[in-house]
């Protein structure tokens, strides 16, 4: 390291999960002090949860990584340049599904077919002029549980009205987009930024279905692999969507630096914009932490000290498997004991302590993680690491990581 990034002491990141836990053992490696809010079990490991009575007091570290996109749409970063992220002009990329993609109609960048719907009669206006499968996203924040795909049009209308009252996702209500739906390859695309500077992050995929072959609802994620190999011509691309994002948001008066996730669909060879985030993905975070954390961390401190950054080929494959607590994601089961076996390679998401005892504290309750020298070595590694732990109503997906296309690293 050099610059300002050597007058960098303390962190802290804030969020609670395996994405905060991953970024945490990265920094860990470069002999940072951390702190963590709120953390979680697995954040003790590697720094120190603290309390917080308000953002104010953030000011006292050298730097702030924010992991969760919650605390940037409240404006953690506005006005605080120590905060390694977006303000909340920056944060509706996210926290507004309506903005996001009036912006990319604005700024031509390729999306699917939209419409918004802010009555349930414009939504039954809006179905009938889609056809099957029928996507229906709320706007606002919902913790990647707020996208709908149905078959059926009074499933979508029904499911829709639901979102937009509030009744499907408990507290969360308001507008929704319809989308068209894209059939092709999904693809994460993450870049750290400052400002139009961008650097590619190494691509993933992750895998959003509860159960084995893509069955069962959405979820925030049952797990991911990487790097995923493209080709240069997709590459340059996707790189221009980035470009034209950036490139408008400074048009709009944001000047925007954190991370920024683009999920893309492939679609014959085209990239269309599913979706923004601005901030890492999560479980794609600890694929890209894991395959190469000293890179990635020291990557950061550069781009926070406006010092240069570039992208970087891993020399390791990652794959990540959620442990998941029955229920996931409607009801997920809390409150089991979590026993291991042996130690081994996990980041912590919903695991509280209580009495010296692991407790499962929320829906992901683990990531099993895998590296090695090819996908197959750190897919292996990933599912024999699991028999290292139980918890009662524990389940996963036994498909990660499967090759089904020519992205795919073979």
């Amino acid at each position: 390291m050099a610059g300002e990034s050597m007058k960098i002491k303390s962190i802290c990141i804030l969020g609670s999960g395996g994405r905060e836990h991953a970024i945490g053992y990265a920094f860990q490696k470069l002999g940072f002090e951390l702190f963590f809010y709120p953390g979680n079990a697995g954040t003790k490991k590697v720094g120190k949860n603290i309390v917080l009575d308000n953002f104010s007091q953030l000011e006292e570290f050298d730097l702030v990584i924010s992991g969760s996109e919650e605390y940037l749409a409240k404006g953690v970063a506005d006005r605080r340049p120590n905060v390694f992220g977006p303000d909340s002009q920056g944060a509706r990329l996210e926290s507004s599904k309506c903005f996001a993609k009036l912006f990319m109609q604005k700024y031509e960048i390729k999306t699917a077919r939209f419409e918004i719907a802010t009555s349930c009669e414009q939504l039954y206006d809006a179905l009938k002029r889609f056809s099957s499968p029928y996507v229906v996203k709320l706007d606002g924040l919902a913790q990647g549980k707020g996208v709908i795909i149905a078959n059926s049009f009074d499933e979508a209308l029904d499911n829709g009205k639901k979102l937009m009252n509030g009744t499907l996702i408990n507290g969360v209500k308001g507008s929704v987009i319809v989308d068209e739906y894209l059939r092709g390859l999904e693809l994460s695309a993450i870049a750290i930024v400052n400002g139009t500077n961008f650097a590619l992050l190494p691509f993933t995929r992750d895998y959003k279905r509860a159960f084995t072959n893509n069955e069962g609802p959405n979820t925030g994620g049952m797990g991911a692999y990487g790097p995923v190999q493209i080709d240069e011509k997709l590459r340059e691309k996707i790189e221009e969507l980035f470009k034209k994002t950036l490139i408008g948001l400074e048009k709009e008066g944001i000047k925007y630096r954190g991370f920024l996730y683009i999920g893309l669909m492939i679609v014959e060879g085209e990239p269309y914009v599913l979706e923004y985030n601005v901030r890492l993905g999560d479980p794609e975070c600890e694929v890209i932490v894991s395959m190469e954390p000293e890179i990635f961390a020291e990557n950061v401190l550069k781009a926070y000290s406006n010092e240069h950054f570039d992208k970087y080929t891993p020399k390791y494959h990652s794959v990540d498997v959620v442990l998941a607590s029955e229920g996931y994601p409607e009801n997920p089961k809390k409150g089991q004991e979590i026993t291991f076996r042996e130690e081994g390679f996990f980041f912590y998401g919903g695991v509280t302590e209580k009495n010296g005892k692991l407790i499962v504290n929320g829906g992901r309750v683990l990531h099993s993680m895998g590296v090695g020298e090819t996908l197959q070595q750190a897919k292996e590694r990933a599912y024999k690491n699991i028999e290292k732990v139980h918890f009662d109503g524990m389940y996963y997906r036994n498909d990660i990581a499967m090759i089904h296309s020519n992205l795919d690293e073979q």
